[in-house]
């Protein structure tokens, strides 16, 4: 461990996240208070080390009250350490951990802001890599961007979890999680798009799309794609619709904000961190924000040809069944290769195995996004995981 910085005197531990640990400093020529980030060593080599760099001069050329300024970046070997602006105020992280969600306007002010700031980092050549809650720290009322450039994107999902996805789906069965837990990395990799995941470059839209899962987290208090170990987050972030704010009572113009940003493809998402931030305000003011990219509207246009209303009339009743509005009786489908019903969301209790192509009946009753209340064929009911169980697989 790095217990000197040239320059510098260390004090205590200000945080630590999957990329290194933050310490409170004093500058030794003039005392200034500033922070002094020591990267962890196993992530830092002289590629790293040079983008790091890099990196720190083209935002150290930045000047926005919303960006919080390195000063210095050095190290040899295996060390890395960047000497940045000393801030008192909580990050969003701990307001979160401290006050649950926040207020809708003041998640949409502060967001606001630093889409805003990240905007003007990305027009000055900089990509932040890591926005998160943790990396948003207030000075007063405003929030700054912080740790930008300090991340490294994942080789592969495969090296971050050490498993071979290539034999198959094994690792998707509910009944028995398989894969190291998300532990100190939680925070880094809820926010990760599916480029980052899959080791490809890195865009301005892979930060926009952290933006949305920030402000998902900001209104609802809960990580997009919440779970409990890599595999099944990497299978969420890869395959499932992204996170609806409405979900946790959230007024529902939010979910196309959150939607649009966090599109599975880049080109699919909002071209700019300003254009998120113009939505986001839209979505406040009670507007549906923005259209969707061309490619995306061609795709509803293709289906919208073979998608046909069905009228099913039985006595004196009559449902409509149109796309994407299903009555509470549709059938959910096992998509895993076996899945549990449990007596309660979250139990270990289980009531029941399940395989692929079972059926089971939804019953309204649901908790948050992450599991639904069934009924199985034999008269039971229980609780399973809307990822193993879905209306199509």
């Amino acid at each position: 461990m790095i217990v000197e910085v040239p320059g510098y005197r260390l004090a205590e531990p200000l945080g630590a996240g999957a990329t290194g640990v933050v310490y409170e400093a004093s500058r030794l020529a003039d005392g200034a208070a500033v922070a002094v980030k020591l990267v962890h060593p196993e992530l830092v080599d002289p590629q790293y080390r040079d983008r790091l760099r890099r990196e720190a001069r083209l935002a150290g050329a930045v000047v926005h009250p919303g960006v919080v300024r390195v000063h210095e970046v050095g190290g040899e070997g295996d060390q890395a350490w960047l000497v940045m602006d000393r801030l008192s105020g909580p990050d969003l992280q701990q307001l979160l951990e401290n006050h649950g969600p926040l207020p809708i306007d003041r998640a949409v002010g502060l967001m606001t802001q630093v889409a805003e700031a990240v905007d003007v980092l990305h027009r000055a050549g900089v990509i932040h890599r890591d926005l998160k809650p943790a990396n948003i720290i207030l000075d007063g009322d405003r929030p700054m961007v912080a740790d930008f450039g300090v991340a490294r994107q994942l080789v592969s999902l495969e090296s971050s979890t050490g498993m071979d996805l290539s034999g198959g789906a094994g690792w998707l069965q509910s009944g028995s999680p398989s894969g190291p837990s998300l532990g100190s990395v939680a925070g880094t990799v809820a926010y990760m798009a599916p480029e980052q995941w899959r080791g490809d470059p890195v865009s301005a839209a892979t930060d926009v799309y952290a933006l949305g899962g920030t402000l998902f987290t900001l209104l609802t208090g809960e990580r997009p794609f919440n779970r409990r170990t890599l595999p099944e987050l990497a299978y969420a972030v890869a395959i499932l619709p992204p996170p609806m704010p409405s979900l946790y009572g959230v007024p529902a113009a939010f979910d196309e904000v959150v939607r649009r940003a966090m599109a599975k493809e880049p080109g699919e998402r909002y071209a700019t961190a300003a254009e998120f931030g113009e939505a986001l305000q839209a979505a406040a003011d009670g507007e549906v924000a923005a259209v969707a990219p061309v490619r995306r509207r061609r795709r509803v246009a293709w289906w919208a040809t073979i998608a046909v209303p069905v009228v099913v009339v039985a006595g004196v009743g009559a449902t409509v069944l149109a796309q994407g509005h299903e009555t509470p009786e549709t059938k959910l489908t096992v998509c895993a290769q076996d899945a549990t019903v449990r007596d309660a969301p979250r139990s270990k209790t289980v009531i029941a195995k399940v395989y692929r192509g079972d059926q089971l009946t939804p019953i309204a009753e649901r908790d948050g996004a992450s599991w639904v209340h069934v009924q199985l064929p034999d008269g039971r009911s229980g609780w399973a995981l809307t990822d193993f169980v879905r209306h199509q697989c």
